[in-house]
């Protein structure tokens, strides 16, 4: 190393020391909990300490904290603690330093003290402040005064004179009557409770309402009427009067009614008018009734529901005797299930008829008693299944209507659509066939709108679109091939050993050795 000897080494070395900035990619970062300590007029500050953090960015060595004259530091690692009792001055300059290399990195953070002001002097008390109304009713302006009233500010009102009459036919409340009215308003503004308005501080008289013409009463009215057939009655060929407070309709005729009937024929008829007068009731002629029509129409009479009928006189049974007793007792011809007993003093019998034949009734079974097991029968006659919930096991069925079947473990549920939970199997109902499972790369549809659809093909409006690669095929091809592209045909003659091979670029026929002795196309 060269002695330190010329001018310029004895200025480098006076020199002071060189501080590195964050533009060389390396510094010291410090923050703070808060810059500010709130000094209260008791002298109390907050908060009681504050916490400064040096970060150290790209830049490695021991962090050496400092704080300016007049405070002290707790120092913790990278944390520099002021508390505020120990800091005597208003303001603390705090340094972290990390010397790298022989170059100082420096970060500042600035403490200070924030006082609160000194008390004001109590301020004059409020204005309270108010209006005071004045009402008459008359046919012009009036230009006379309410008069000198007082006016309390906790109740917001003139109290002074007593009651609601003010001078000159006043009044503190909005008077009854027709004419139109009139009002005067004054401004009630004090530091006291009360405030002193004199008859000249009213404002001048506005028109604050007056009556207007009545408006107009409207209401919807709506009748109806029965019929057999479904060819509208004739509307009401007289003036009806509603009033419009009860909604009252008088002076229907033609069969019509204000309130739906309960009989006259299967089909219901209604119009409909709008009544509108200034008057409390209002005239609806003839003319103003809407075309007549058909609201509703009573559907067909359901099958009644099955009954048990007992007879006595009856040494034996006769099918005919149940029908007759059926009729007999008001319930017309038999249906399903219907019970009828027919018994004498010395004996009794009980069938029920079943799909036109009677059958004897066994012992009946409440299904809630019986015991978890099976039941064993050669039939079961019943309306619907259903309520039934059971694994079926082996089933011979006959015609299925309305049924959907799905199944394997990739079907849990009965909607259309492949595979949910990964698995595979089939659905089959009026929407099509689902068969195994597109995701395993094995899978076929047969959709009810026509089309078949599986890996590679799909057929569809007459149209088959075919994407696989076709191998193995034998046979002839007849028609006409359109738009092919690729390697599409290759012939081998079984005897010479010659092949022909077509694809989009022509016809190219070898010999046995594999030689090229036709080409015919485009190259």
């Amino acid at each position: 190393m060269t002695a330190i000897g010329g001018a310029r080494d004895k200025l480098l070395q006076a020199t002071a020391e060189r501080f590195s900035t964050t533009a060389d990619g390396k510094a010291i970062l410090l923050a703070g909990s808060t810059p500010v300590f709130r000094v209260n007029s008791a002298g109390a500050g907050a908060p009681g300490s504050i916490a400064i953090t040096a970060k150290p960015v790209n830049v490695v060595g021991d962090i050496v904290f400092s704080v300016s004259a007049g405070t002290q530091l707790t120092v913790n690692g990278n944390v520099a603690t002021v508390d505020f009792a120990t800091m005597t001055t208003d303001t603390a300059l705090v340094q972290a330093r990390i010397r790298e290399f022989g170059v100082d990195y420096v970060g500042n953070y600035m403490i200070s003290k924030v006082f609160d002001g000194v008390a004001g002097e109590t301020g004059l008390a409020g204005l309270n402040t108010g209006q005071a109304f004045a009402y008459k009713r008359a046919a012009a302006a009036p230009a006379d005064s309410p008069g000198d009233v007082i006016f309390t500010f906790a109740m917001a009102a003139i109290t002074t004179p007593a009651g609601n009459d003010l001078a000159n036919g006043w009044s503190k409340n909005i008077p009854a009557g027709t004419a139109p009215l009139y009002v005067r308003v004054a401004a009630a503004s004090s530091r006291n409770a009360t405030d002193n308005i004199a008859a000249n501080e009213w404002a001048g008289a506005v028109q604050l309402a007056k009556d207007g013409t009545d408006g107009l009463n409207v209401a919807p009215v709506r009748i109806y009427q029965r019929g057999a057939t479904n060819i509208a009655p004739a509307l009401p060929s007289a003036a009806c009067t509603l009033t419009f407070a009860t909604g009252a309709l008088v002076g229907l005729n033609n069969g019509w009614s204000a309130q739906v009937p309960t009989a006259g024929g299967a089909y219901l008829f209604t119009s409909g008018a709008t009544a509108a007068a200034r008057t409390a009731t209002d005239d609806i002629q003839p003319g103003e009734w809407a075309a007549a029509a058909r609201l509703a129409a009573d559907g067909a009479t359901g099958q009644r529901g099955t009954v048990t009928v007992t007879a006595p006189g009856y040494s034996t049974w006769s099918d005919a005797s149940a029908v007759y007793e059926l009729g007999r007792a008001g319930y017309g011809a038999p249906i399903n299930r219907d019970v009828v007993t027919l018994y004498d003093a010395t004996q009794a019998v009980t069938k029920y008829f079943d799909n036109g034949a009677w059958l004897v009734l066994g012992t009946v079974l409440n299904g809630n008693l019986l015991v978890d097991g099976s039941v064993a029968a050669k039939s079961l006659a019943v309306d619907k299944l259903s309520a039934l919930s059971a694994n079926l096991g082996n089933v011979t069925a006959g015609d299925l209507y309305g049924a959907t079947l799905h199944g394997g473990a990739g079907y849990p549920g009965n909607a259309y659509g492949w595979p949910s939970n990964g698995g595979i199997g089939f659905h089959l109902s009026e929407r099509g066939l689902l068969l195994g499972n597109p995701a395993t790369g094995g899978y076929v549809e047969l959709g009810s709108g026509g089309y078949v659809a599986m890996p590679g093909l799909l057929i569809e409006n007459g149209n088959a679109s075919f994407s696989g690669k076709l191998s193995g095929a034998k046979g002839t091809f007849e028609g006409e091939l359109r738009a092919a592209t690729g390697t599409f045909g290759l012939i081998r003659s079984a005897t010479s050993g010659q092949r022909t091979e077509y694809d989009s670029n022509g016809i190219r026929i070898y010999n046995a050795a594999g030689n090229l002795i036709v080409r015919l196309g485009v190259w």
